[in-house]
């Protein structure tokens, strides 16, 4: 009994202030887009154009609004980094850093020129730290099973195996990382 009262002590001043969920306001679907996605929220409110990689007989798209940063190859094979500008049609504008002139510049770019663009943007080459955790499972065996490793020739093939796994581990993000635009893959400009 004595229980039933502390908790209804503790918990009175929440059930005082608290407010019944029928009561509660629900917010409408502007307030909601506006918190999740802000982007989306602002083209549609101005009526923008988007980018829109789709893949043809699925449902599956990508939306790529304004100011957005994109990476994609052209036809002769140039990686560029930036933020869309401006769209229209059939070409889109792009503003990178040059790094031969060392200033901002804008491009335009035709759509059927790009053959490649990257879902994320990542730095290149692959991250790489050395870690001594790679030795644990060569201790354990010389604890457990008592084999030397200097003794056993498999040593250095189970640790290369062990470091080549770390690492496809630590640059996961960098496999399957592109759009390749062919007869299954476009990219289009729709508006709100």
């Amino acid at each position: 009994m004595s229980k039933n009262i502390l908790l209804l002590v503790l918990f009175m001043p929440v059930l005082l202030l608290a407010q019944d969920p029928h009561m509660r306001e629900a917010k409408s679907l502007e307030e909601l887009l506006r918190k999740s996605n802000p982007d989306e929220f602002r083209a549609l409110e101005n009526h923008e154009k988007y980018l829109v990689i789709e893949k043809i007989g699925s449902t599956k798209r990508k939306k790529i609004f304004m100011s957005q940063p994109i990476s994609f190859e052209t036809i002769d094979d140039n990686a560029f980094i930036g933020d869309l500008t401006r769209l229209t049609d059939s070409t889109l504008t792009l503003t990178y850093f040059d790094n031969t002139s060392q200033r901002y510049e804008l491009r335009l770019f035709y759509l059927k020129d790009i053959t490649m663009m990257h879902k994320r943007i990542l730095p290149k080459g692959l991250n790489y730290s050395f870690s001594p955790t790679i030795f644990i499972p060569v201790l354990l065996d010389w604890a457990v099973f008592k084999n030397k490793p200097w003794k056993n020739v498999n040593t250095l093939y189970y640790l290369a195996g062990i470091e080549a796994g770390r690492i496809v581990l630590l640059n996961r993000k960098k496999f399957f990382n592109t759009y390749k635009f062919n007869s299954r893959r476009r990219l289009r400009v729709f508006q709100y």
